[in-house]
């Protein structure tokens, strides 16, 4: 993984974000209980990914037409990401789809605390609002308890992930450790 995307613009995503990539660029983030989910066009060499770490918008009391950060929630950020790709005409039959994270770790590597198990509840709106929407998840490493971090190629639709051991502070560097997806 040595060289990865050099030559290419570097975009670290933040949590609550979306990031959609007309040229090619190389997304990183780290991810806990929040979920990434990429959406790449093979076709027109297009990808999207956004990093949200709430399952719904409509539990949240301040959701509101004018919320600032869309991709904040898992199913705010799909809806997002699907008209972002329907309005520079990519057919939804021509995306891959990828999801990871959703984790029962936090990024800061100590377990998540409490009964809320947010990471299951981001998993299991997107695979419901996918599965409404006829849209298979062709790959995708979730759950667990280890925090991940993730590289995207925009134009490529790859994706790299790295899982964090415990005893690991998320770094900008892959290593020689971590799964092609």
């Amino acid at each position: 993984m040595k060289g990865l995307g050099q030559g290419l613009p570097k975009v670290f995503l933040q949590t609550g974000d979306c990031f959609f990539g007309v040229q090619p660029t190389l997304v990183s983030t780290v991810l806990g209980s929040c979920l990434a989910v990429t959406l790449h066009s093979p076709k027109r060499h297009i990808g999207t990914i956004c990093h949200a770490f709430l399952p719904d918008s409509l539990q949240d009391g301040r959701h509101s037409s004018a919320e600032p950060q869309i991709c904040r929630f898992v199913d705010t950020a799909l809806q997002n990401m699907l008209e972002t790709m329907d309005k520079v005409g990519i057919p939804r039959r021509e995306l891959v789809i990828k999801m990871f994270g959703g984790g029962s770790g936090m990024v800061t590597c100590k377990p998540q605390s409490g009964g809320f198990n947010i990471g299951k509840r981001n998993i299991d709106m997107a695979r419901r609002l996918l599965k409404f929407a006829r849209l298979p998840i062709q790959v995708e490493d979730v759950g667990g308890s280890l925090g991940r971090k993730l590289m995207f190629h925009t134009q490529t639709g790859e994706v790299w992930v790295k899982k964090l051991r415990k005893s690991e502070c998320p770094s900008d560097t892959f290593g020689n450790a971590g799964s092609k997806f």
